[in-house]
């Protein structure tokens, strides 16, 4: 009993490895399966062989993979609330990860093997667009949303033709800046 419900864990992990949207989980995913298969073997008394595949299968291989994961961009999203003296509750965070524009922008860099992560921010836009460590602005209100994007980036023009493709060219507005003029400006 306990073989079989190892045996199908494993399968369940299998199909969570391949079918992860995002690399990083994935490699967690074949941690545990390796550690599983490691679990076997000690249940077919095979305690080597479950001690090599727990050490290099389970430890080794998945540091050797975080560790060139590392490499792996994230790609960082600011966005602006619709108003300043709007709160960012659960309810409305969740609102906005659902929309359909920004669910659009995080498919977009999935698909490109970027890992989408948004980040709510408080300050003004100003000082959002001076910050080096946003790839992309959004301000949304409503269903319609201004994307700010850096000159010098290929992914926002990939991002907007993608958007022109599908037909979103009216509900969203890019806004090409460069990032030395922000920062000057949040000098001043």
């Amino acid at each position: 009993m306990i073989e079989l419900t190892v045996m199908v864990l494993m399968g369940v992990f299998a199909l969570l490895a391949i079918h992860a949207k995002l690399l990083r989980l994935a490699v967690i995913y074949l941690a545990i399966f390796s550690l599983l298969a490691a679990f076997l073997y000690l249940l077919y008394a095979a305690p080597e062989l479950a001690i090599a595949e727990g050490v290099i299968g389970s430890g080794l291989v998945t540091l050797l993979y975080l560790s060139a994961l590392k490499r792996y961009r994230v790609y960082t999203i600011g966005v602006l609330p619709e108003r300043k003296d709007h709160g960012l509750s659960d309810e409305y965070i969740s609102a906005v990860e659902d929309s359909a524009v920004l669910s659009e922008i995080k498919q977009f860099f999935m698909r490109r093997e970027f890992e989408p992560q948004l980040v709510f921010v408080t300050r003004s836009l100003e000082e959002a667009l001076a910050n080096p460590n946003f790839d992309v602005v959004v301000k949304q209100s409503g269903d319609a949303a201004i994307v700010y994007g850096p000159n010098d980036s290929y992914a926002i023009v990939e991002l907007e033709l993608m958007f022109q493709m599908h037909g979103y060219g009216s509900s969203v507005e890019f806004v090409r800046y460069a990032r030395e003029e922000a920062t000057r400006e949040e000098a001043k």
